[in-house]
Order: C-alpha cells, then sequence, then structure tokens
C-alpha cells in the first residue's frame, strides 16, 4: 500500500523543518521503524522513523531544504507499485508515514557541518546551501573552509561581502538571516512582549555565607535554584500558566533554566524541583546545560516549565530583565556575584551580592505578590540554615 512521506510536526509550533539527510537512498526498501531521515526544527536535530514499509520512492526534497509541515516529500510503495497521482482538491492524508524515534531506540544527532558529499554534489551543510539559494550564489564558485573543502555559511558571507566591494568603498555588512532558533526566539519574545503586561521587581541578596558553604558538589547555581523552587512553593500565585482567561497553579515546581547556545538559546526544564536535593539538581543542570549545547536535547525536555530562570552573571551582568516565556506568568533574571561595601554592627565590611529581578505577568500577578516572592528568597537565601530541604 503506497504510503505517503510527509513533513511531520515534532513541537506543537513548528510550522516547517529542515530536511539535513535522507538516512535511506531513493529506490530502497525501508522496514517499519527504522531510521528514514534528520530533521531540524527550532531547536534540535531529529531521527525520524518510517512509520510504514516500503520502497523509498519519488523523492521531492533534498538535503537542506525548508519544508513546511505536513507537505509530501516522497512515498513508501511495494514492490512494482506506481504513486498516486495528486488529486486536485483531496485532503491529505491524516496518517502519519513517519514518527520521531523513540527515546529507547533513537540515536540522537548533534547538529554542525556535514559535509558528505552524494550523487557528486558540491559539498555544502544544509544551512549553506539554503543560504546559496537565497543569495543566488552558485555553490561550484565558492571555495569551502569546512572539514574535506565542505562549504560553510562564513564561506558564503565572505564571498558576498567581497563581492559588494567597489571603488566607492561602500559600507561592508555581512548577512545573517534570521532562522532556526533566532526565528524561533523573535516570534516568542515578540507575541509576549506585545500581549503580556510586564512587572519588573529588582532586589539584592547577600550571598556571602552562601558561598562560604560551596563545594565542587554544592555550587552556587543549584543553590539559587532550590531556594527559588522553595520560595514558589510558598507563592504559587508565580508557578503558573495563564492560559486564556484561567490562572493554573501548579502544585509541583518544573524550572526552566536558560541555556546559551552559539546562536540563540534554549530553555531545558529541571522537573519537581522541590523534591530533590543540592547534588542531585547539579548534576541535572549540567547534564542539561551540556546536552543543550550539543543540541542532543530531546523536544520533551524543552516543555512543561511553570517558572524560568535566566542567569548572565557569568558575563559580569549586574541587573537586567528577561522577557516572559508564555503561558509562564514569571522569570527570574540574576545578576552577577560581586564584592560590595555594606555596614553591618555599626561596621563596614565587604560583602558578595548578587542581584535579582522577577519579571511578571501582570494580568495575573500583582507587584505585591512578586515583592513577598523576591523577600522569601531573600530570607532562603541569606539565613544560615541550609538552603535544601
Amino acid at each position: 500500500m503506497a504510503t505517503e512521506v510527509i513533513m511531520p510536526a515534532l513541537e506543537m509550533s513548528q510550522e516547517q523543518g529542515v530536511l539535513v539527510r535522507w538516512l535511506k537512498s531513493e529506490g530502497e526498501f525501508v522496514a517499519r521503524g527504522e531510521p528514514l531521515m534528520e530533521i531540524e526544527t527550532d531547536k534540535a536535530v531529529m531521527e525520524i522513523e518510517a512509520a510504514a514499509s516500503g520502497v523509498l520512492s519519488n523523492l521531492t526534497a533534498r538535503e537542506g531544504d525548508e519544508i513546511p509541515v505536513g507537505q509530501g516529500i516522497a512515498w513508501l510503495l511495494s514492490e512494482g507499485e506506481a504513486a498516486p497521482s495528486p488529486t486536485v482538491g483531496a485532503p491529505r492524508k491524516q496518517r502519519p508515514s513517519t514518527r520521531p524515534a523513540t527515546a529507547r531506540r533513537a540515536r540522537r544527532i548533534k547538529t554542525g557541518t556535514r559535509t558528505r558529499s552524494r550523487r557528486g554534489r558540491v559539498r555544502a551543510s544544509p544551512r549553506a546551501r539554503k543560504m546559496a539559494r537565497k543569495l543566488g550564489i552558485d555553490l561550484a564558485t565558492v571555495t569551502g573552509s569546512g572539514p574535506k573543502g565542505a562549504i560553510l555559511p562564513r564561506d558564503l558571507e565572505a564571498q558576498e561581502a567581497a563581492s559588494k566591494k567597489d571603488a566607492a568603498a561602500e559600507l561592508e555588512y555581512r548577512v545573517i538571516p534570521i532562522q532556526g532558533t533566532r526565528r524561533s526566539i523573535a516570534r516568542r519574545t515578540s507575541d509576549s512582549y506585545r500581549n503580556a503586561p510586564h512587572i519588573s521587581l529588582s532586589l539584592s541578596l547577600d550571598v556571602t555565607d552562601l558561598q562560604a558553604r560551596t563545594t565542587p558538589q554544592r555550587r552556587l547555581t543549584p543553590c539559587l535554584l532550590k531556594a527559588v523552587a522553595a520560595a514558589l512553593m510558598k507563592h504559587p500565585r508565580l508557578n503558573a500558566h495563564l492560559v486564556e482567561e484561567e490562572i493554573r497553579e501548579f502544585k509541583a515546581v518544573h524550572l526552566g533554566v536558560a541555556v546559551s547556545l552559539e546562536d540563540g538559546l534554549v530553555v531545558p526544564v529541571l522537573r519537581n524541583l522541590e523534591q530533590k536535593g543540592i547534588e542531585r539538581i547539579q548534576t541535572e543542570l549540567a547534564d542539561l546545560a551540556d546536552r543543550s549545547r550539543k543540541r542532543r536535547l530531546q523536544p520533551e525536555e524543552m516543555k512543561g516549565s511553570t517558572f524560568s530562570v535566566s542567569n548572565l552573571g557569568m558575563y559580569g551582568i549586574e541587573q537586567f530583565t528577561s522577557i516572559l516565556n508564555p503561558p509562564e506568568v514569571g522569570i527570574l533574571s540574576v545578576g552577577t556575584v560581586r564584592p560590595v561595601p555594606v555596614v553591618v554592627d555599626g561596621q563596614v565590611a565587604v560583602r558578595s551580592r548578587m542581584q535579582v529581578t522577577v519579571n511578571a505577568d501582570h494580568r495575573a500577578v500583582d507587584g505585591a505578590v512578586a515583592a513577598r516572592f523576591l523577600q522569601t528568597l531573600k530570607e532562603s537565601i541569606e539565613s544560615a540554615a541550609e538552603a535544601e530541604s
């Protein structure tokens, strides 16, 4: 039975995906459940399995093509079977012909430059091919700087910049297409800032004593995240989603932690944080951050957060505000730790202080609620008691 292969939707908001590469050749038999292709979404590259058996035929998409979700790109046919002729106005079949590889069977794919040359084509990464089509550059005229001479986006940028230089010495620039993760960030932040009235409150925390208790297994960030979870349990209005006309307060804390990437950021989720100790939080946080930067997270690991934290302290930023991550109603921005002279018991002393800022959706959270949350967080951090439960 002929089964159409379509571009799958791996995320709720996904509108299109990039075909990174076919894992089977045209004319090759594919068994149900075998890896068929690799698809890149805004946040990850996923290996897709065939949901039916058949001979891979009638490929209409090439590696590097950006394809709308639901569009047909190939057929899986029985021996000797021909692909059905398209019927004008006929609805597309709803049966999925591909599926994401399961966590048990998937081999998680690391993104990066792919230089494999197939059918004699010029070696180039998928992003370079897409950029070349947009810029109208013939890849055969470009010298690649990647592995085995593969063409990378920077090679196209260099050639484009060189071609624009003239005797008038016009202003130089490079083209950076808004795509992938950056496009997703642009869309979500615009929607958030346009639709949610943000309120912002800041507070300075004394982390001198907390720093003195830190060890390789008990670092400052996990201690802070644990304290945030404890404060959210006492102020659940911030541990909530705003969905249409209702506020959904959650009984468990699933904390989204922003991780910076080369071309944007992702927000993996630490789940049930109120139940975990510092050492376990430290281990899970390190694992999620490492796999985030390698683009090896599964989509479900970036869903379901009830509150988010963004930390730019490692860059020396003292204070900043973050844009909400809908449908969440709160996000905490964490600045750097710096020595500050303060008066303690009538004497000037140098203490380590850290600025934190909470942004909240004013439709669901009043300023006093956000202020009480920050007070609770401050008391937890500055008290002599252990931060973990």
